[in-house]
């Protein structure tokens, strides 16, 4: 009798361990708010140590391009640049990208100087 038990204990605990799993699904449209000024949140921006080209790291279910973004640029004076990435279109594939896409800009794509000093203005999260 006591074997029984033990099992019967044992197949408990592991059928309530088996459903323990939480999904918080709470996410702002892919990463994406649309607040006031429309740029949505970013996975990461980098910035070349040459000051030649801007990076972003962005939500994608596979279909993400760079046609997908406009760019801001503002001329905030004295060789410094705002720069805002904002999502035009979504992406309605199904792939599964958990790291995201990175996509890239030329700083003379964006006409920037050299040696400008930039600030991206989107905010960075998941």
């Amino acid at each position: 009798m006591k074997i029984t038990g033990t099992l019967a204990l044992a197949a408990l605990s592991a059928a309530m361990l088996g459903g323990c799993v939480i999904v918080d699904a709470d996410v702002r449209d892919h990463g994406w708010s649309h607040d006031d000024d429309g740029y949505g949140y970013l996975y990461g921006a980098e910035i070349s140590d040459r000051g030649q080209e801007i990076t972003i790291l962005v939500h994608s279910n596979g279909c993400t391009e760079r046609g997908d973004f406009d760019v801001d640029v503002d001329h905030r004076g004295d060789n410094r640049f705002n720069i805002g990435f904002q999502r035009i279109e979504k992406d309605y594939c199904k792939a599964l990208v958990p790291e995201g896409r990175r996509l890239a800009w030329t700083y003379e794509e964006l006409g920037l100087p050299r040696n400008a000093t930039v600030l991206i203005i989107n905010p960075v999260g998941r």
